[in-house]
């Protein structure tokens, strides 16, 4: 009996594995690769992949392994392979609940090269990101040196640390455990923070420990006892000393290891700052940022807590700024939001919610930090599946002037959503002549009347010579329009013309007064009369030129 042959590759499985090394490839050819990723998401639908790491940079396509003869075929499968091993990537599952903003931000994830410090890590922060219902995956845990034997901890200080840990135990809110590692979400403080001299002797004894404490095993039970106390005051509502607590903590975490990345001391502070990174103290904290904005010591304070949690701190922030109710404190919150280096990655996040509400508010935090790394977050999210949420995303690149925003609104005029179409023609109404094109194609084709009559609205506050001449081209019901010979439609027009009140735009109107429809007669007429009351204006200037 001769062999059988080799299980040859899904062709579902080498197609993924294809687009992402032609991703790694070709970086720029990114319309090419959203296509074939919008292929595949379809494809998923009928037949979901389940890949697996099979050991020796092999993959599994469920439980059948995958091998092909065909070199060209086995490169990109190989590739991959190694591409999980490197990241730790031990199953990963696509079906048909994947959407395909999810899918390309996987495959542009695992085109990304492994070279960073802790390639584990920096896919697990990134991975993150994507809805990890849609796409289920298993990550290999890493490993860790053994533990090195704590010492016995000195005993509490205080007479009445039972009754204190009586408090914690019948708590509702708990603090979180001590994770092993270094977590890729907090940020590490750029400059020094005043030490807290403490408001009591406990606290000044226990700071000054604190930062005199150079073995990392002794180094634990101060640590400790200060997380104890923190969240004793916060249990209690003694805020200010929750605060003076946890600043005292990050100052001494930076005096003592902004020199040596290295020292073993790093991770002792660093599970003790996590130990306070739950959303109700870090809410408290943005609650705080906003209130004391007037006491510039407090408000640098709090600022540099926030800093220091990282992208749970940037939430916290974003949370406070969707629910505050006046403008000052959305103003401060959007201040401390630019000072925080996770704000963008927190916001990525955001915009990658199953809820389209908390995707909206994102796209509208956005339009406010109005930088550059905000305005690439809202280009990609013209794609977004929710109509209302690419509504938003037009509505607020109607701020950003440069020629990326330009584009991505020609984009949303062509929207298969009508009210996404609306609200790009209004933001198309401030570019200046740059947009009569854009709008003039609508002139042609649109189908609904509202955006039909707001692009045409639209050209007449544009008001250029240029845009005349399109206006004049639909009065005269000379477009390629259904409705190019609509009374109402050539009536739009005479009254955008008028809005422009240019010597050329009126004798537009005005030859119309001869017109065979008496309904267009009557109301070129009309909108003559209204304008010689008001007089002519030489040429209107656009406002925005991207």
């Amino acid at each position: 009996m001769s062999d059988s042959p080799p299980t040859t590759a899904s062709p579902l499985a080498l197609r993924f594995a294809r687009l992402v090394a032609r991703m790694q490839a070709e970086p720029g050819a990114l319309n090419e690769h959203r296509q074939e990723v919008r292929a595949i998401a379809k494809a998923l639908k009928k037949t979901p992949l389940a890949l697996s790491s099979a050991g020796d940079l092999v993959l599994r396509d469920g439980e059948l392994p995958i091998a092909t003869d065909d070199a060209e075929s086995a490169e990109p499968l190989a590739s991959l392979a190694a591409r999980f091993a490197a990241y730790g990537l031990e199953q990963l599952t696509l079906g048909g609940g994947a959407t395909e903003a999810d899918l390309f931000d996987l495959v542009k994830l695992l085109a990304t090269p492994s070279e960073q410090g802790d390639p584990f890590a920096f896919f697990a922060a990134r991975a993150a990101a994507i809805d990890a219902r849609a796409i289920p995956r298993v990550l290999r845990k890493k490993e860790l040196p053994p533990e090195p034997v704590p010492e016995e901890a000195p005993a509490p200080q205080e007479a009445k640390q039972e009754d204190l840990e009586a408090i914690v135990e019948t708590a509702s809110v708990k603090l979180p455990e001590i994770v092993a590692g270094t977590d890729a979400r907090s940020e590490r403080l750029t400059e020094p923070l005043a030490v807290p001299k403490g408001s009591d002797a406990e606290l000044a004894a226990l700071f000054t420990q604190l930062a005199d404490t150079t073995d990392f095993i002794a180094l634990r039970a101060p640590l400790e006892r200060m997380v104890f106390l923190a969240d004793i005051a916060f249990r209690t509502g003694k805020f200010d000393r929750m605060v003076e607590v946890m600043a005292a903590l990050i100052a001494i975490e930076h005096n003592q290891l902004e020199q040596d990345p290295s020292d073993d001391r790093r991770r002792e502070f660093a599970q003790a700052v996590r130990r306070f990174a739950t959303p109700v103290i870090l809410r408290q904290l943005a609650v705080m940022r906003h209130r004391r904005a007037e006491d510039a010591d407090s408000a640098k304070q709090l600022q540099a807590l926030l800093y220091r949690f990282g992208t749970d701190g940037a939430e916290a922030v974003i949370d406070e700024w969707s629910s505050a109710s006046t403008p000052e404190a959305r103003r401060v919150c959007l201040e401390a939001l630019r000072g925080l280096s996770r704000t963008h990655d927190a916001l990525f996040e955001a915009l990658r919610n199953t809820d389209t509400t908390r995707v909206r508010q994102a796209i509208e935090l956005l339009a406010a930090l109005g930088d550059a790394r905000a305005e690439q977050l809202l280009l990609e999210q013209l794609r977004h599946p929710d109509a209302k949420a690419r509504r938003a995303v037009a509505a607020a690149l109607d701020v950003f002037p440069s020629p990326a925003a330009f584009d991505a609104l020609g984009l949303a005029a062509i929207d298969e959503d009508a009210t996404v179409r609306l609200r790009a023609v209004s933001a198309l109404s401030r570019r200046g002549a740059a947009a009569v094109k854009l709008l003039a194609v609508m002139l042609d084709g649109e189908p609904e009347r509202e955006v039909l009559y707001a692009a045409v609205a639209a050209l007449g506050n544009i008001g250029t010579p240029e845009a005349v001449q399109v206006l004049v081209r639909c009065a005269n019901g000379e477009t390629e329009h259904p409705r190019k010979r609509s009374a109402s439609y050539r009536l739009q027009a005479c009254a955008a013309l008028a809005l422009v009140r240019t010597p050329q735009a009126m004798a537009a109107v005005q030859v119309l007064r001869d017109d065979r429809d008496r309904e267009v007669r009557e109301g070129s007429m009309r909108l003559v009369a209204q304008a010689s009351r008001r007089g002519t204006m030489a040429v209107r200037a656009p406002v925005i030129a991207p």
